[in-house]
C-alpha cells in the first residue's frame, strides 16, 4: 500500500461525500466506495488528518459529514 494509493481511495470517499448535508453511515460509504475495510478506514484517516471530516458516534452506528 502506497501514500498515492491510500490518496486515491480518500478521493474516492471525498467525492462520495462532497456536498452532502447529512451525516452518512460508515458502512454505506465503505460499501458504495468497493473499498476493503482496511483501505477504507486507512483513506478515512488521511481525511481525518486533512481535517476535511468530521465524525458522530450514534447509538449503533458512526456517522462521517464533510467538515465545511
Amino acid at each position: 500500500m502506497t501514500k498515492d494509493v491510500i490518496g486515491f481511495n480518500a478521493g474516492k470517499i471525498w467525492q462520495r461525500l462532497e456536498g452532502e448535508l447529512t451525516d452518512t453511515n460508515l458502512k454505506k460509504i465503505k460499501m458504495e466506495c468497493q473499498l476493503t475495510e482496511f483501505d477504507f478506514f486507512l483513506a478515512l484517516g488521511w481525511l481525518a488528518r486533512e481535517d476535511k471530516i468530521k465524525f458522530f458516534d450514534g447509538e449503533k452506528n458512526i456517522y462521517v459529514f464533510p467538515n465545511e
